[in-house]
This record gives C-alpha cells, sequence and structure tokens, in this order.
C-alpha cells in the first residue's frame, strides 16, 4: 500500500491552509454616504463589512460637519392651517444651531391672517384648527445639493382661502451655510461670471419660450399659452455641476392659475470654477464614469441604479474583485471619506453622537392628519418641477442634550 511521506503531507496542508488564509478581505476604507434621506456610516477592511444607517442629512465644509435638518413652523388659528418650514444647520462639534432659512411667505400670511381675523386666536400647541380650515396654507422645503458652504434648496407653498381661488409658488434658491445669506450668483461665482450667467440664462429662456411659440404642435400649443406666465428670476436658481466642474441651472418661477406652482427648468450653464469649489469637489463622483463611482487610496465605491430608483453600492479593489455593501433608498452623489486626515477623535465623537441622537427624532408633525398634498400633477411636460435627489425629512422637534 502506497503512504505518503509526514514532510509531503505536511507540505499539502500547509499549502490547503494558505490557500484559506489567501480568501480576500475587502479593502480597508471608512467613509459616508449620502442617499435619499439618509446617511450611511460604512466601514471595510479585514473584519469584513459594517454599515450604519441614519436618517440624518450631513454637510461638511473646511473640513467641519454639519447636519442640516428642517422644522414646522406652526402659526396656525382656530380657523386657519398655517404651517411653514425653516432649515437650521447643527455644528456638530460645537453643538451649536443656526436658522439658515426663514419661511417669510409663511409668517406674512400669517400676519394677514392675524389682521384681517382679529377675533379668532393661535392654536396652543397641542390645539388642532378646525376640520375644515377657512384658511389653508402650506410650504415645502427640499434640499437638492451642497457645493462647500452653499446648498441649494427647492420651494413650494400653497394657499387655499374658502370661496376664493388658490395660490400656488415654486422656486429654487442657494443659501450660504456660514451666515445664512442668499446668495446671488456673483456673490458665488465673482461679478464677471455672474454677469455672464445672467445674460446666458435670459437668453435660454427667451429661446425655450421663442421655440414654443414657433412649433406649431398640438402638444406644444398648449405649452405656448402657458410659458407666457413665467418669468425670469435671478434669484430662483441652483448650483449643479457638469463633468465634476461648476454650473448653474435656472428655474423660471410660473405665475397665475395656469403656471403657479411650476417651475420650468432651463439647461445648466457651465462656469469656471471658483476658488471655493476645490472644498466642494471633494467627494464628488468620478466624471464620464460608466457607473457613479469614487475612488479613494487603493479602493474604488460604486453605486448601481436599480429598476426601482434605489441603488446598491459596492467597494473594489485595485485587482477588480468586488464586494457588496448594502441597498440604498436612492442613487448617492457625494462621498465623505473619513480617515486620520479628514476626522480626529473629536469629529468621529461627535458624528457617533448624531448618529445616535438621529435615531430618536420625532417625525410627528401637528397638522400631519390635516395637511394637503403640496406637489401639483404637471399640466405640461416642458413645466414640471424637477424632482430634487435629496431630501430632509421634516422634524417637528429634536430631543433635548
Amino acid at each position: 500500500m502506497y503512504r505518503l511521506n509526514v514532510p509531503i503531507a505536511l507540505l499539502l496542508f500547509a499549502a490547503a491552509g494558505g490557500c484559506r488564509q489567501e480568501r480576500k478581505t475587502p479593502p480597508a476604507g471608512e467613509f459616508l454616504v449620502l442617499a435619499g434621506d439618509s446617511t450611511f456610516w460604512v466601514h471595510t477592511g479585514a473584519e469584513g463589512i459594517r454599515s450604519r444607517g441614519s436618517p440624518l442629512h450631513l454637510a461638511r465644509y473646511r473640513g467641519r460637519y454639519y447636519e442640516v435638518y428642517i422644522t414646522d413652523d406652526d402659526r396656525s388659528y382656530t380657523d386657519a392651517l398655517i404651517v411653514g418650514q425653516q432649515m437650521y444647520r447643527r455644528d456638530l462639534l460645537s453643538d451649536d444651531s443656526a436658522l439658515v432659512f426663514e419661511d417669510t411667505t409663511i409668517s406674512h400670511i400669517a400676519r394677514w391672517y392675524g389682521r384681517s381675523h382679529p377675533s379668532d386666536h393661535p392654536l396652543e400647541e397641542d390645539d388642532d384648527p378646525d376640520a375644515e380650515p377657512h384658511v389653508t396654507a402650506q410650504s415645502e422645503l427640499n434640499t437638492v445639493a451642497q457645493h462647500g458652504q452653499y446648498l441649494s434648496y427647492e420651494y413650494k407653498a400653497n394657499l387655499s382661502v374658502t370661496s376664493s381661488e388658490e395660490w400656488h409658488t415654486a422656486r429654487r434658491g442657494v443659501v450660504d451655510l456660514r451666515d445664512a445669506a442668499a446668495p446671488t450668483v456673483a456673490d458665488i461665482f465673482g461679478t464677471s461670471n455672474g454677469q455672464y450667467i445672467l445674460r446666458r440664462g435670459r437668453t435660454l429662456f427667451a429661446e425655450a419660450r421663442d421655440s414654443l411659440r414657433a412649433s406649431r404642435d398640438s402638444t406644444s400649443y398648449e405649452a405656448a399659452r402657458a410659458i407666457g406666465d413665467f418669468r425670469f428670476d435671478d434669484a430662483s436658481f441652483n448650483i449643479a455641476e457638469v463633468n465634476g466642474e461648476p454650473a448653474v441651472k435656472f428655474y423660471a418661477p410660473g405665475h397665475g392659475a395656469r403656471a403657479g406652482g411650476y417651475a420650468l427648468p432651463l439647461p445648466a450653464i457651465p462656469v469656471s470654477a471658483p476658488g471655493w469649489w476645490e472644498d466642494a469637489r471633494d467627494g464628488l463622483p468620478l466624471p464620464g464614469a460608466a457607473d457613479v463611482a469614487w475612488k479613494h487610496a487603493s479602493y474604488r465605491v460604486v453605486a448601481r441604479p436599480t429598476r426601482d430608483d434605489s441603488a446598491l453600492l459596492s467597494i473594489v479593489d485595485s485587482s477588480g474583485h468586488e464586494w457588496k455593501i448594502a441597498a440604498l433608498p436612492a442613487l448617492p452623489r457625494r462621498i465623505f471619506w473619513v480617515d486620520s486626515t479628514t476626522a480626529d477623535s473629536a469629529t468621529r465623537h461627535a458624528l457617533t453622537r448624531a448618529f445616535d441622537e438621529a435615531a430618536l427624532y420625532s417625525e410627528e408633525v401637528r397638522a400631519a392628519a390635516a395637511r394637503l398634498p403640496i406637489a401639483r400633477a404637471p399640466i405640461l411636460r416642458l413645466v414640471a418641477v424637477e424632482r430634487p435627489r435629496s431630501h430632509i425629512p421634516t422634524r417637528r422637534s429634536r430631543p433635548r442634550r
């Protein structure tokens, strides 16, 4: 009978054990992924892959993290449902919060109602308005994208008065997270660039208007009738990116019964990158990639869209080996890398606390049962408002510390 000698047997055993030990592990990485209304904290390495999601919207500029959150501003009366929305940013390290967007439209409506109905009184916190209030005024505030200290948003407001015409508005804007200012394109991109952007925006609006009016297509005829109710607005714009470089996208607000509540999106206007764009560029996807992808150190992070508008997130090492991380609720557009150069122990502690606290946020809103849907079904494909890529869930209150 053939007998395997001991040295050869030991060698084969060692080789088999070595094969098991050579099984690939994901590259070491740590990063925050912003997707939909949540942020995911991902750790990868020899211990495997761990990810933690939280209903938290983070912003980062100049290396510092901030939470951006939206609260309801309830100014209701007994016979009037009046609820606006405010935006705050909280410094995760200092825990200081600051108002960065005040809903002046809804506050003006509340003051008008108070003057017009002196016998009515504002509701106490636990009171509810009448089941069918005489006046209903509500707004909806959504974030669209963050680029450095600038946060682009979408704003809608509706006003309905019994036995009277309804009023609707929709517009876009940019807020400076540093000081709550509402910067112009010249403030953001410089005077010379700002003048060019405004000229180009007005030209694009005129071209869209003239093209529709000249068209003899039956579908375009209805759009041509409505286009006269839109106005170019220098302040209704968002910051965007085209192939990793900055751009400005104007949205012409509609007015009146036909166009109120809609905003006409115009083509993006590329612009030369100002100095602050270097900070904003960090965490943007690689330009020109087939999938939404980011590269950091010796690995790539890839997000592939699925049929239901969600996404699958993976990490890929330098040899092309891929590991699945998680299914995300939406296609992510930004990653914040968390490593020794971008996050010290104080920052990590602040991030951990923010993730823990976000799980305790209340989603209750006083007027939830009575609120009417803000979005209006578009009557024309041309003037349908584009949906934002990111949305912050409304929170009436945040836990006290």
